[in-house]
C-alpha cells in the first residue's frame, strides 16, 4: 500500500541501465537497484559518470532511427521514477509516494534552446523547481517539479495534464501529454549546469 509521508528528505528508486531479453529486445529494468534523493540524482548528472553513453547517443541524431536511439537509452543509461519509491516499476507496487512530478518537453530545435528553458524554467514563480536538466538527446528538457498547492487533491494524471497545461501557457512549448503514468522512467544523462533547488543543497528539504 502507497504511503505518503512528510519526509525529510524525500526518496525515489533508481534503477541500472537496461538490457535486451531473450528475444534480443531492449527492455528496462523492472527492479531498482537501490534508492536516491535530489541530491545525489543532481550529482549523478552533474559528474561525467554519464557522459560517454550521452555523447555517443547525440551522435546518432542524424544516422539512427527513433527506434534505435530509444534502445540504445534504455541499454545505456540509468533511470529515476520521481513520483516516489517503488518495489517494481509498475503502478500497483508504488510504496512511498513522493512530492515530484517531471515534465517532459522534447523535440526542441537545439541543445541552446533547450538550456534557455532550462533557465526559464528554473525560475517560475507558480511551480518550484526541484530539478531541471537537458535530457540526454540534447533536444529536450526534464522539469523535475513539486506539486504546487493548486493541483494538491487531484489525482495524479490531472495533476500531470494540469503541469502541462502551465507549460503551454507559460512557455508556448508543448510537453509530451502522454508521460502521465506513475512509474514513468526518467533517464539521467550529463548536465554540468543542471539546476537543482539550494534548499536540497543546504539540507533543507521538506
Amino acid at each position: 500500500m502507497c504511503q505518503m509521508t512528510k519526509q525529510n528528505n524525500p526518496q525515489l528508486s533508481i534503477f541500472r541501465h537496461g538490457y535486451r531479453n531473450k528475444d534480443g529486445d531492449a527492455v528496462l529494468q523492472t527492479k531498482p537497484e537501490g534508492v536516491a534523493d535530489i541530491l545525489s540524482v543532481y550529482q549523478y548528472i552533474t559528474s561525467t559518470k554519464a557522459k560517454d553513453a550521452q555523447d555517443a547517443l547525440r551522435a546518432m541524431r542524424l544516422t539512427a532511427s527513433k527506434e534505435e536511439r530509444g534502445d540504445f537509452k534504455k541499454l545505456n543509461f540509468r533511470f529515476v521514477t520521481f513520483r516516489g519509491i517503488f518495489s517494481s516499476r509498475k503502478a500497483s507496487e508504488l510504496t512511498l509516494l513522493s512530492p515530484y512530478i517531471v515534465i517532459d518537453i522534447d523535440g526542441l530545435p537545439s541543445t541552446d534552446e533547450a538550456r534557455q528553458l532550462v533557465c526559464q524554467m528554473s525560475a517560475d514563480r507558480y511551480v518550484e523547481t526541484a530539478l531541471a536538466f537537458v535530457s540526454p538527446g540534447g533536444l529536450g528538457v526534464k522539469w523535475v517539479v513539486e506539486i504546487p498547492d493548486w493541483l494538491q487533491g487531484q489525482d495524479y494524471k490531472e495533476q500531470y495534464l494540469g503541469l502541462c497545461r502551465h507549460v503551454v501557457l507559460q512557455y508556448g512549448y508543448e510537453p509530451d501529454w502522454g508521460c502521465s503514468d506513475v512509474c514513468r522512467a526518467c533517464f539521467l544523462g550529463h548536465d554540468p549546469q543542471c539546476f537543482i533547488n539550494l534548499k536540497y543543497l543546504n539540507d533543507e528539504t521538506i
